[in-house]
């Protein structure tokens, strides 16, 4: 049954608790070659048919994206292209979004929820539409409402697809293919936008945005529309859903939330009015301390990114003397930020 008004009213006090928490995945603390199933409750699909082949193994290094917040951050899971070429070893990977504080997502009506990720799909994988990271809304069985697809051809082209539902052609909807796609990495987000009535939510993909822009800036992006039933928020703790069915590929820098800023960017400038003695941002001179190994970036006090790298604790800058505004994002997801002075 779709949401009623009652059910809205009563599930957007709970989300305006949330409104700007992010789940995030960076597989950080895993060890490589070891299964994603197992770590941080990740779990294989309770659908017989879906809980085949072997667990996706977990790659060592990061993937990387100007400007994306989960960029250069932990590890990443590996797809295998031997998983799921027939039925007869196809296998989902599921997780719960769950917040700080263990509150989950519920897709509402009138909200959208962002799920973006890198991704890196190599020449092994199948040549038609196949279907890799989705949306879950069900812990008996699979029930997805939100499919993403990809496939290459012999030049190294890729073409995405998405639908809510079906994995039919003529039915997902295609974007035009990237020229010499394979082996390189690509910012994707797929949202799942709630519309108030029955079977009418639909499905965006956007594809390697321009972050320099805002959501309603954006270009490169397709929409389904399919039929399928909604999710009802009633019983649906959202998840998310890693599929191997024979593509080949690289998945890190998972974020999942109800903005587009919160999600792509940290939220605005990603800096949150943070204390000093809760930061661990320190600074020395022109060097940048913090508390173990992540990613750092740097903003003038206009917002704008004047610094983004890796850092294993200390970063040494030529910054001239004035105020700014760091953000840190640690190896395992936990986010701080604090202004800083150059003296």
């Amino acid at each position: 049954m779709k949401k009623t008004f009652l059910l809205l009213i009563m599930c957007m006090s709970i989300f305006a608790i949330n409104a700007q928490s992010v789940f995030v995945e960076n597989f950080a603390t895993a060890t490589a070659g070891s299964n994603l199933e197992g770590y941080n409750n990740w779990y294989v699909s309770v659908k017989a048919a879906d809980a085949l082949g072997s667990s996706p193994k977990i790659s060592e290094g990061a993937l990387f994206y100007t400007g994306y917040a989960g960029s250069n951050i932990g590890n990443t899971a590996q797809l295998d292209p031997l998983m799921g070429v027939t039925s007869s070893n196809q296998r989902i990977s599921t997780r719960t979004i769950t917040f700080d504080g263990g509150a989950t997502l519920k897709p509402i009506a009138g909200q959208t929820v962002y799920a973006a990720f890198l991704v890196n799909i190599a020449a092994d994988s199948y040549t038609s539409q196949r279907d890799f990271f989705t949306f879950e809304g069900s812990t008996t069985s699979s029930s997805t409402r939100g499919r993403l697809f990809a496939k290459i051809n012999a030049a190294g082209d890729i073409t995405f697809a998405v639908s809510k539902n079906s994995s039919t052609s003529g039915v997902y909807v295609e974007a035009a293919p990237i020229t010499a796609g394979v082996g390189i990495n690509h910012l994707l987000v797929l949202c799942y936008t709630g519309v108030e009535g029955s079977d009418n939510d639909f499905n965006t993909l956007y594809i390697n945005p321009d972050l320099t822009k805002t959501e309603a800036q954006q270009t490169n992006k397709i929409v389904s529309v399919d039929a399928a039933t909604d999710y009802d928020v009633a019983v649906v703790d959202l998840k998310i859903n890693l599929r191997q069915r024979a593509t080949s590929a690289k998945i890190g820098g998972i974020r999942v939330g109800t903005s587009w800023n919160s999600v792509l960017l940290g939220g605005g400038t990603g800096l949150e009015n943070a204390s000093a003695a809760k930061s661990n941002i320190l600074v020395m001179g022109k060097t940048i301390l913090t508390e173990g190994e992540g990613n750092l970036k740097v903003y003038n006090l206009s917002g704008s990114e004047l610094l983004s790298s890796f850092t294993n604790g200390k970063m040494e800058t030529s910054l001239n003397k004035g105020i700014y505004l760091v953000r840190f994002i640690s190896n395992n997801g936990n986010t701080y930020s604090n202004k800083i002075q150059i003296k």
